[in-house]
């Protein structure tokens, strides 16, 4: 059953980039911060205490950004990630203004740092943001790096080697895949740490590739299994037009996951819509594996089998499929 256990903003769909597996639509609509705020103070009177931020590039907010998570430290929430592609900023001031703004507004969370094959970002505006970060909030394990791995499995295994020796550290691969980059002082601290500034700790976050709809995904030897939607799911995700969805995955600007929209819808409103919704029940319930049997059963019928359940969700909105009578876990 659907259960958000945080919220994400994503206060702008702008983006200095252009990255070819994005399904971030561009609108122009921004998100208010004082929207933002009030449905945060209804979440946290319902028992909600998380809240991230994607975007777009949210940085390209920090407005908002700052306002948010000044509210957030008031009503003692805690933060989640932060996801940014790390070279948003003009000039070297320009990142560390933003990001003491930032770090004097509260906010204490993660920056999912976005280094994949699509990204391509610059070597040298990568360091500089991630050894800002370290100065600014005085400690080198703030920083998260999410890299999606594209069909072919292709990493970006050179940019991860090149960082590690950037800081003095080293990358951490077990069987094959890259899993942190480290320092001495964060393996041996008792021996090699000199404060918590010392230890450095970039952890690698893979995130397989999913494919849109509209590209040939049906090649698959299996069906992929119910998870129901533990990855993506269980948040309340707010686009910048108010538009709130159940997850953070690419399909969550089809309607059916979209359950209200801020500010005219708080907490209980939007969690009563959620439960109330054959497509959330569908996702977080019945699950994806067993709406896909059930649709066969009645006749439908796919191009092929995917092990890519945002795919599949992805699949059925855009291509109408009727949800059928579903039964409970």
């Amino acid at each position: 059953m659907f259960k958000p256990e945080e919220i994400i903003f994503a206060p702008t769909a702008d983006c200095n980039l252009a990255c070819p597996h994005c399904r971030v639509t561009r609108i122009p609509d921004r998100l208010e911060a004082r929207d933002a705020v009030a449905f945060m103070k209804s979440c946290r009177a319902a028992g909600l205490e998380r809240v991230g931020f994607s975007g777009g590039e949210p940085f390209l907010r920090p407005d908002f950004l700052n306002e948010v998570s000044r509210a957030a430290v008031e009503m003692d929430m805690l933060f989640g990630r932060l996801m940014t592609n790390g070279v948003w900023f003009d000039s070297p001031d320009h990142l560390r203004r933003t990001l003491t703004g930032l770090r004097e507004a509260g906010f204490d969370g993660k920056f999912g740092v976005s280094i994949d094959a699509y990204h391509d970002q610059d070597i040298r505006d990568l360091t500089l943001f991630f050894e800002t970060v370290f100065s600014v909030w005085g400690r080198r394990d703030g920083c998260e790096i999410v890299t999606v791995i594209p069909p072919d499995g292709a990493e970006p295994r050179e940019t991860f080697e090149r960082l590690a020796e950037r800081f003095d550290g080293r990358l951490i691969i077990d069987e094959g895949i890259p899993y942190s980059i480290v320092n001495d002082a964060f393996m041996n601290p008792r021996e090699t740490a000199d404060g918590p500034f010392e230890a450095l700790a970039i952890d690698i976050i893979r995130v397989p590739y999913s494919a849109p709809a509209e590209e040939n995904a049906w090649t698959a030897e299996h069906w992929f299994e119910d998870d129901f939607c533990r990855g993506p799911g269980n948040v309340f995700y707010v686009h910048p037009d108010g538009a709130v969805a159940v997850c953070c995955g690419f399909a969550n600007e089809n309607g059916g996951l979209i359950i209200g929209r801020i500010p005219a819808d708080g907490y209980r409103q939007l969690l009563r819509r959620a439960q109330a919704s054959p497509v959330v029940r569908a996702c977080f319930d019945t699950g994806l594996a067993t709406i896909r049997e059930l649709l066969e059963a009645q006749g439908s019928s796919f191009p092929g089998k995917t092990e890519d359940r945002c795919f599949f969700c992805d699949y059925l909105a855009k291509h109408d499929f009727p949800i059928p009578k579903q039964r409970n876990r």
